[in-house]
């Protein structure tokens, strides 16, 4: 039997004591399960030491529910794999309101998650053993070391951004779901196309929010230390923010400044230290090529010149995939807890191990797509202080370019960061799995 707190919160939808409860049911069964909620759409995901049986585990998840009778959850999507996959085998999602109402075999004295006819029926019929356990008076919540994904839309399916996702039409929604009688394809990382994607719609969804930060951003450039540690932590709030969009779980600019502001000067202290850490690697390595460069001229003449010219085409190899090894060191304090000035630095040439290629890939791909971009600010900004430099003094034509300097670069850094957030998803989704954990004060709200 449920605690009658825990079946009252899942009755109302709470999605930890519905958790809470299918958990117990499948304790026996060594399936772990845990249940996140948007909107009316409840998801559920399911994992054991073999994918869990499909039919078995829709069937059961759909009678529960259904007996519970949550009015405010419509819709039903559940995700099946194998522990220690990164990736779902098979996903299912279902109308609530259209399911049989499958409670006449039901004791309704027992208003437990268990379903009637689990231990003997649905085991016969969808591969699922019998020997379930008493049930015991306690909830349990999903054992530790269960790493499930929050699902984005966007990796389902073409990213939606909460901006847009406004109260719909329930009948479209669920006969849209009730269409869908084959499940979706497994989710997985996302490919290059799809990080790109993901950003720009970001942008686009929140391109004023995001642009009047940055824009208010850069002129803390201007000062000194206090204001190169504003500019850094700005530059993270966008991170933030726009990965909190990615994984679909939005925040406000007031909730991910309180996050953000108090890690400021670990912001700026990352840039200094990814600059020392660059120019000290990049003296030593030009020390050491100009070394040798003399020692192969004075031992082998003409010949040393050239293979000194030829060991020299490493050196800008070896900067660029030192740089990309760095180059989301700012994303683990924007989005981790637990991490300093020090730490991410170590943090991102761990997530970045083996996806160098990858990175400049994205890079590259990204560069050539947004060029027409940056040839059209940059031709319109020309033609800007073209005019008014024929119209303006001196003076304040100076200022006035400096503005449209800053306007201009106030356009592409919010790009940049939305991009970098939807990479570092996904470069987090391929090394840990899809069980992204959020900071433990997002988790709670």
């Amino acid at each position: 039997m449920a605690e009658p707190n825990t079946l009252k919160l899942a009755k109302q939808g709470n999605p930890k004591a519905i958790a809470a409860m299918i958990n117990r049911s499948l304790r026996a069964k060594h399936i772990i399960a845990q249940v996140n909620r948007k909107d009316d759409c409840l998801q559920v995901f399911v994992e054991s030491a073999q994918v869990p049986n499909q039919k078995a585990m829709v069937s059961f998840i759909r009678q529960g529910l259904t007996k519970l009778g949550v009015e405010t959850i419509k819709t039903v999507q559940v995700y099946g794999r194998q522990k220690g996959q990164d990736s779902f085998a098979w996903n299912q999602s279902f109308d609530i309101e259209s399911s049989p109402p499958q409670v006449a075999d039901v004791h309704h004295s027992d208003p437990d998650f268990n379903l009637h006819q689990t231990p003997e029926d649905v085991a016969v019929e969808n591969d699922i053993s019998s020997d379930v356990d008493d049930i015991k008076p306690s909830v349990s919540e999903p054992p530790p070391g269960s790493n499930f994904a929050q699902v984005p839309r966007h990796v389902a399916g073409g990213y939606t951004s909460s901006k847009t996702q406004q109260p719909r039409d329930h009948a479209s929604h669920r006969s849209t779901h009730s269409i869908r009688s084959q499940p979706r394809q497994p989710m997985k990382p996302l490919s290059v196309g799809n990080i790109i994607r993901a950003g720009l719609r970001v942008y686009l969804d929140h391109f004023q929010v995001y642009y009047l930060i940055a824009l208010k951003g850069y002129p803390w450039i201007i000062i000194p230390i206090y204001g190169w540690a504003k500019f850094s932590a700005m530059t993270g709030l966008l991170s933030r923010l726009a990965f909190h969009e990615i994984i679909e779980r939005p925040e406000t600019v007031t909730q991910a400044r309180r996050y953000i502001n108090p890690r400021m000067w670990s912001f700026l202290g990352v840039s200094v230290l990814v600059f020392l850490i660059v120019l000290g690697r990049t003296v030593l390595g030009a020390c050491i090529l100009f070394l040798i460069f003399l020692i192969l001229t004075c031992v082998l003449g003409e010949l040393g010149i050239l293979v000194g010219v030829l060991l020299g085409l490493v050196f800008p190899v070896a900067y660029i995939w030192l740089s990309v090894r760095l180059s989301i060191t700012e994303m683990p304090i924007a989005i981790e807890d637990n991490v300093n000035a020090g730490s991410s630095i170590g943090r991102s040439c761990q997530l970045t191990q083996g996806y160098v290629g990858r990175i400049i890939l994205i890079c590259f791909v990204a560069f050539l797509l947004f060029i027409p971009l940056y040839l059209g600010v940059g031709m319109i900004r020309l033609l800007l202080e073209w005019t008014l430099g024929n119209i303006l003094p001196e003076f304040l034509y100076t200022i006035v370019v400096l503005g449209l300097n800053l306007a201009s670069s106030a356009l592409f850094l919010p790009l940049g960061q939305t991009i970098k957030a939807a990479m570092y998803y996904d470069i987090r989704s391929r090394r840990e799995g899809m069980g992204l954990q959020l900071n433990s004060h997002h988790q709670s709200r």
